[in-house]
């Protein structure tokens, strides 16, 4: 059964005590993990993104981008989010709420959910993305989602000015930028081309989770 069609919002408590990480698996549903109403409440209208090549990760310092101002273009959601293997960079995945609840009770796991935001984004080169910003209000992640409204309007390219980032824009740029008619949502949609069946966790039995637990 692909992972992809396990995943039924289920409410969680979050508050007690933390249970220990031999707490009993959860019982996986059977159903689309992308599904609008397991990430958020927006409205769906899913189109075929079968041919882009979307990547999941901050646009480079040295790129102008342009982000989508398409409310179907932006979610929150949460993410698991570990240092990359080869040391460069991070690795995101999808939890499912009832993995959310699971993860948020584990007490050594529980630092690597966030509440993220994600963008989506176009750099001049016509390449497309994904921008993950934590939900969070410290400096960065404010500073970084003031660049994401810019960039909204403006081709612009960020950079640290201190503590925060800013955005550096060009009136220059003349490309009118063109974003996919799709929606995030869906089994079509763009959190699909871009976590797949490998980065979305929707059991204790996925290969980050065993590792992150020493099992």
């Amino acid at each position: 059964m692909s992972k992809l069609s396990q995943f039924q919002e289920e409410d969680v408590e979050l508050t007690g005590s933390p249970e220990p990480a031999t707490v009993s698996e959860p019982v996986v549903p059977q159903t689309d993990p992308f599904a609008a109403e397991n990430i958020t409440a927006e409205s769906i209208a899913a189109t075929d993104v079968s041919d882009l090549t979307i990547e999941l990760g901050v646009p480079s310092d040295e790129e102008f981008v342009r982000v989508s101002n398409d409310p179907r273009h932006s979610i929150l959601c949460t993410l698991l989010t570990v240092k990359r293997e080869d040391g460069y960079g991070k690795s995101y995945f999808l939890l499912t709420p009832m993995m959310r609840g699971w993860c948020l009770k584990q007490p050594s796991l529980k630092k690597f959910v966030k509440q993220t935001n994600l963008y989506l984004y176009l750099t001049q080169d016509g390449n497309y993305g994904l921008w993950p910003i934590r939900d969070s209000l410290d400096n960065w992640s404010v500073s970084d989602r003031q660049v994401v409204e810019t960039a909204k309007k403006v081709w612009s390219r960020r950079y640290n000015q201190g503590k925060v980032r800013k955005a550096h824009t060009s009136e220059a740029i003349e490309d009118q930028p063109v974003f996919p008619d799709q929606d995030m949502f869906g089994p079509d949609g763009i959190l699909a081309k871009v976590f797949g069946d490998a980065f979305v966790i929707a059991s204790p039995d996925a290969t980050v989770i065993r590792k992150l637990l020493g099992q």
